[in-house]
């Protein structure tokens, strides 16, 4: 019987030492049961309440491929944290046909009573977290109400450790009871040059890229960009929102919470009454007069912005998609970033526009109107010159034979496994009348069975549609022509879905390269996957019963040229 090993430890104040204490709790446990240890899988620091974690995964991977017969962990809570994560791993180790042992919680998923076990585990590990969240917000309330850093750096102060000499950690050095913050100049005198450019009327993209110009180290030692700088003034992000800045410390304005669906972690902002605010006139960076014009200047702003919401009414921006045909689609070719709208009617690199030319020096911007047109008429124009269409016709004719080869199921083939599977399903009925009996017995026939079952699926499929898959072809090319043709109109009646059918007919992308002579040239590839796709899904083709799930075919360049002041074409 073989048996793996699974450490962890999520504090940072425990060391390696607590993975090799695990493991010899398990080990003995794998000598006293006679089991042949033949793995060992470790996650050092990363808490139980996340399932991200390279070991656990790896280990997961591994006992799906029935590597192994045996897990052994030091106690349950070294596999998750969490209750529901928990009583998942058990049934699906179950279904396995693996045994679990957990040393110090005499847990063993053979017994008798394992779910009330697993249940009545699992729900101690989540109050436990529970406790600790809540004894660690209250310190943390305590280190706050006294000023002290409690996690993360704003730009503009260094960190000062504060030592208890008469305690010592593991290593011999003074226990670190809190840190404090102080005023770093170098970075201070930033801080107050960007306030004062916001308020003198100075863009936040006009900040990042002068930051960038003169080589101004940003806080992650990457380059500046915008949102660093304006970020969200109701969330206190961005650095034109830090209120310590102003003197005041403010702690628990929001909480991050884990959405039970996804599993991702959300920011939320908590009620004003919960926050802790801490006058700190010796943290002041910014004089208060300049405070408060940067405010005033924000709000007229808002102002400005819902008036104008107020009466675009429908056709205000609301976040619920873009509203322009080739966005997300358009990336630079100087960068890779995205271009975007750069004001009221161009497109731009988002790098150039966001983070200034030092960060990318492409600042071509183009006229909105016009790179749709002629990008439109370019798809138009040369996908169907008499090369293109026959180019089309032949990567056609190749993907659908292809894809028919793939899907027709070879029957001598699978009557021979189905017969090997068959006589492995006996052999193991015989082994356990004679009463040999183990979980990898037990194992060994939950697989072969539900090998036995895939393969009487395979040799009884319809595959008759795919014999119909050639009246795709006949017409494929009017069809594809008339979507094309249509775009435009599709466009104004639905923008999602002409975006996507552009997605395919460019193959995801189109790369705007700026040239020596002040011209971005356009480089778009189609996928004939994509366009088979989209022939085949057009309304013409409905009623077929083909449907096509296809690899990328060759691809089509094409080229066009944008003049910066207005457009020219090739």
């Amino acid at each position: 019987m073989k048996a793996v090993l699974y450490g962890r430890y999520s504090s940072d104040k425990q060391r390696d030492a607590s993975i090799t204490d695990q493991f010899r709790n398990c080990e003995r446990a794998a000598e006293q049961e006679g089991l042949e240890v033949i793995a060992r899988y470790d996650d050092k620091g990363i808490s139980g309440t996340t399932t991200d974690r390279p070991g656990y995964q790896a280990m997961l991977a591994d006992a799906k491929d029935r590597k192994f017969d045996v897990l052994i962990v030091d106690d349950l809570s070294r596999i998750s944290r969490e209750d529901i994560e928990m009583k998942q791993v058990v049934k699906r180790f179950k279904f396995w046909g693996i045994r679990i042992i957990s040393v110090s919680d005499g847990f063993d998923s053979d017994s008798k009573g394992y779910k009330l076990h697993v249940g009545v585990k699992g729900l101690m590990n989540e109050l436990y977290i529970d406790d600790l969240r809540e004894k660690t917000h209250r310190g943390l309330t305590g280190q706050a109400l006294k000023g002290n850093n409690t996690g993360g750096r704003s730009y503009g102060y260094r960190h000062i450790p504060t030592e208890d000499p008469s305690r010592r950690d593991e290593y011999g050095r003074p226990v670190v009871t809190a840190v404090r913050r102080e005023i770093d100049e170098a970075q201070a005198k930033w801080v107050r040059q960007i306030f004062e450019w916001y308020a003198n009327g100075r863009s936040p993209r006009w900040i990042a890229g002068e930051l960038n110009r003169l080589g101004v180290p940003s806080p992650r030692n990457s380059t500046w960009a915008a949102s660093a700088i304006h970020g969200n003034p109701e969330m206190g992000t961005g650095l034109l929102n830090n209120p310590l800045y102003d003197g005041v410390y403010i702690w628990n304005r929001s909480e991050w919470v884990k959405d039970p669906e996804t599993g991702k972690r959300r920011r939320r902002l908590r009620p004003e009454d919960e926050w802790i605010r801490t006058d700190m006139p010796e943290l002041r960076i910014v004089p208060k007069g300049l405070w408060e014009s940067v405010r005033k200047r924000q709000q007229s702003k808002r102002e400005k912005s819902a008036a104008i919401r107020k009466a675009l009414h429908d056709n205000a921006r609301t976040g619920a998609g873009s509203k322009y045909l080739f966005s997300g689609l358009l990336k630079c070719g100087e960068c890779s970033a995205n271009y975007i709208i750069a004001d009221s009617y161009r497109y731009g690199c988002s790098t150039n526009v966001n983070r200034g030319p030092a960060a990318c020096s492409n600042g071509i911007r183009v006229r909105r109107t016009l790179v749709e047109q002629l990008l439109l008429d370019g798809i138009k124009r040369d996908l169907f010159t008499p090369e293109g269409i026959e180019l089309f016709k032949r990567e056609t004719t190749r993907l659908l034979t292809e894809y028919k080869a793939r899907q027709k199921p070879d029957h001598a083939a699978l009557r021979k496994r189905l017969t090997k599977i068959e006589k492995e399903i006996d052999n193991i009925m015989d082994a356990i009348k004679a009463g040999i009996i183990t979980p990898s017995t037990k194992g060994a026939l939950t697989e072969a069975e539900a090998a036995k079952v895939e393969l009487e699926k395979a040799l009884h499929v319809d595959t008759s549609h795919l014999d119909r898959i050639a009246v795709v072809l006949p017409g494929a090319v009017d069809r594809f022509r008339e979507l094309v043709e249509n775009l435009e109109t599709v466009a104004h009646r639905d923008m999602a879905r002409a975006r996507t059918q552009i997605k395919h007919l460019v193959g995801g992308e189109i790369k705007l390269i700026p040239t020596g002579e002040g011209y971005l040239e356009a480089e778009l590839a189609g996928d004939y996957a994509g366009l088979v796709k989209l022939a085949n899904e057009s309304p013409g083709a409905r009623g077929t019963g083909a449907k096509l799930s296809l690899v990328a075919g060759a691809r089509n360049q094409l080229y066009l040229l944008f003049a910066a002041p207005g457009l020219m074409a090739r």
